[in-house]
């Protein structure tokens, strides 16, 4: 598992990584995500909606909502359909699986072949209320024989900007809601993952109102055995925009405050912020994590990328993709990244910047590269057992605050920590060597 250890650091701006130019690609108007499959990439751009109604009026110099494949290999666009049922949504949280594009429209769900672009249904879903709109998508599936299936969306819907809205799990299989909860206002995006019993639990980010500070990371466990499901409130400030969760570690784009705000999802606990560095209304829009390379990357409406080191909490660069970038993807040995806008302006940008990344190998190979441990906890006694021998290896102990209370190298199979005397709870362990880059979340208790 990878974790970042840069979570309680300030971020201090330094030039260590230089900046380069990037490759722009032509692609629709005000392009706002990125999804590859396999050698194929899906691009999503949302057009121009010149009077904002959402309707496509070509006579009024509109241009309509665009999906574009790309060959991976080549960079070369292969097909580009206009989207007939209208504009997309922004913030863009539509479910995206390997075979599916989930999409919301008001109270209804869109389902689309991925591989030829076909509209298999044109309502999945519908609330009942018509007022309600369906802001975000998540899709749970799972593997068997080596082939992915779609089981379940959890979708949030709201019906004002002002009111809390609604979580909703949803049985691909059933065709039932297996779950409905209340959560903040302004939802907008869901996340799943695993906690430390291997249980399976629903992250929502909650805008609030904007300057309101009511933002807010909603956690929900359903396998409570109650039947009630379990729901944590995570407090975060002014205006999450986006996250990612990293393990247990979820990291939240904070467009109002203008920061990054780390929660420690096993111990459901928000960490200090980290601030960005912008201001205004060129806040900080996604985030995405390399952890083979300890970097992370922030899209911002400073038509920059800011590029942050895991280790020390130093950003380390910036990159200037020539327009106000919204998505991001890693695919081969690149960064892709969405102009959605023109660089210090809102008139929609139609480019993709591509920045090759530094290192010599792909995050596809490097990740081949690194080797996993696999590391238990019994009586107090921390065992390590890796696959690498006659190589040393670099461990730290970390506690929940980000203090180191452990550090050292070892060279070998095996090698054993003993916990005993520090206080029960959750710690991080990170292991480094020339073929290792792994942190993995331990808990010692009685």
């Amino acid at each position: 598992m990878k974790s970042l250890s840069f979570l309680c650091s300030i971020f201090l701006f330094c030039s260590s990584l230089s900046s380069k130019e990037p490759q722009l690609i032509p692609t629709g108007y005000q392009p706002l995500a990125i999804h590859a499959v396999a050698d194929t990439i899906h691009v999503f751009c949302n057009g121009n909606d010149i009077d904002f109604d959402g309707v496509y009026e070509p006579l009024s110099g509109e241009k309509p909502a665009m999906w574009y494949i790309y060959d991976a290999n080549t960079n070369v666009p292969v097909k580009a359909i206009i989207m007939q049922n209208g504009y997309f949504d922004v913030p863009f949280r539509p479910g995206l699986s390997s075979t599916r594009l989930y999409l919301p429209r008001q109270n209804k769900i869109e389902v689309y072949d991925l591989s030829t672009q076909e509209l298999l249904d044109s309502s999945l879903l519908q609330l009942p209320d018509k007022k309600s709109k369906i802001t975000g998508i998540h899709v749970v599936s799972t593997q068997q024989s080596g082939v992915s299936n779609d089981v379940a969306l959890a979708l949030s819907h709201k019906t004002s900007f002002t009111e809390p809205g609604q979580i909703e799990i949803y049985s691909l299989i059933s065709r039932q809601t297996l779950l409905q909860k209340e959560v903040g206002i302004n939802p907008q995006m869901i996340r799943t993952y695993k906690n430390l019993l291997g249980q399976m639990e629903f992250a929502v980010l909650c805008e609030g109102t904007f300057g309101g500070r009511n933002s807010a990371l909603y956690v929900i466990n359903t396998a409570s055995g109650t039947g009630e499901p379990n729901m944590t409130i995570l407090e975060l400030g002014d205006t999450g925009n986006h996250f990612i969760i990293q393990d247990q570690l979820a990291l939240t784009v904070m467009n109002g405050s203008h920061e990054i705000i780390p929660v420690n999802l096993a111990t459901k606990t928000v960490l200090p912020s980290i601030s960005v560095g912008t201001s205004g209304y060129d806040g900080p829009r996604e985030i995405i994590v390399d952890t083979m390379a300890n970097r992370v990357y922030i899209s911002t409406y400073a038509s920059d990328i800011r590029i942050g080191s895991f280790t020390d909490g130093t950003v380390i660069g910036q990159w200037f993709p020539k327009g106000k970038p919204e998505g991001m993807a890693f695919i081969k040995n690149s960064l892709w990244v969405c102009n959605a806008f023109k660089s210090g302006d809102y008139v929609p940008d139609s480019t993709i910047a591509l920045f090759t990344l530094d290192e010599s190998t792909s995050i596809q190979e490097r990740a081949e590269l690194s080797l996993e441990a696999d590391i238990s906890m019994h009586e107090g006694i921390c065992i390590i057992k890796s696959q690498l021998e006659g190589e040393d290896i670099d461990y730290t102990v970390m506690n929940t605050k980000g203090t180191v209370v452990s550090q050292g190298t070892f060279n070998g199979k095996e090698h054993r920590l003993s916990f005993l005397g520090l206080p029960y709870g959750v710690y991080v362990i990170t292991l480094n060597s020339s073929k290792l880059s792994s942190s993995t979340l331990v808990i010692f208790r009685d």
